[in-house]
């Protein structure tokens, strides 16, 4: 005679904090192997962009600089350098830590870079409306050397009265804007940003090659963030 028999484990549930930190240190190892394999990348990109660099020098000193085997060298050099600038852009975003985040706010970081993807330092970063009207509410940003800026945003206060992001009030569409150190627009984001609460949005932002300002900037960000003007004499 056959018998069905069945065993049943009982026990407490899991622990949330436990799992929501096994999951945030599972998270941290993937970011760090990510940032390892881009470290090595850059560190191949870079020797052979120095091995290119010897061989055109090579033949710079045999041929001359008219030679169009050198300019073909140095062409290959250039480009070479031009990968090594794009994976260091992807290693300093994998290695940047988020900022923190107020789950009723949200962030905006990045860098901001020339068109050689050279950091630019002392520019303003700031977010406007589709008028181009400055969104005090959200504060504004200068680039450190890196280029680096953090908009952090921790969402609308009711004691204080801000309306600025609550679910009465739609908010505007934003766009990222950017001035130079001469208090000159130099970038305006084509597409408008979503911000998602409790959640910090990387950009990396490469800055037209023209270098031509792109209007005025406006004036409630020109009262507090950006230099003066230097009246003519």
């Amino acid at each position: 005679m056959a018998t069905n028999s069945r065993t049943t484990t009982s026990g407490s549930p899991p622990d949330m904090s436990d799992i929501g930190n096994q999951v945030t240190s599972n998270l941290a190892s993937a970011d760090n192997i990510a940032a390892q394999r881009v470290q090595t990348l850059m560190w191949v990109h870079q020797a052979r962009a120095a091995q290119l660099s010897r061989t055109a020098a090579t033949l710079k000193a045999q041929y001359g600089p008219s030679d169009p085997g050198v300019k073909s060298a140095e062409a290959a050099v250039a480009a070479a350098n031009a990968d090594v600038a794009r994976v260091a852009v992807v290693h300093q975003q994998v290695t940047t830590p988020e900022p923190q985040v107020a789950p009723s706010g949200w962030a905006l970081h990045g860098r901001v870079f020339d068109p050689e993807l050279k950091p630019v330092s002392g520019f303003t970063v700031f977010l406007v409306d589709a008028a181009k009207a400055y969104q005090q509410a959200y504060g504004f940003a200068y680039t450190d050397d890196t280029g680096y800026f953090v908009l952090n945003y921790t969402g609308s206060n009711p004691a204080s009265g801000d309306k600025s992001a609550t679910a009465t009030q739609a908010q505007p569409e934003l766009f990222v804007e950017i001035t130079d150190s001469k208090a000159r627009p130099v970038y305006l984001s084509p597409t408008a940003f979503q911000p998602v609460l409790g959640s910090a949005t990387y950009q990396n932002i490469i800055l037209p090659a023209d270098d031509q300002a792109i209007g005025a900037p406006p004036a409630q960000i020109r009262a507090i963030a950006l230099p003066k003007r230097k009246k003519k004499a």
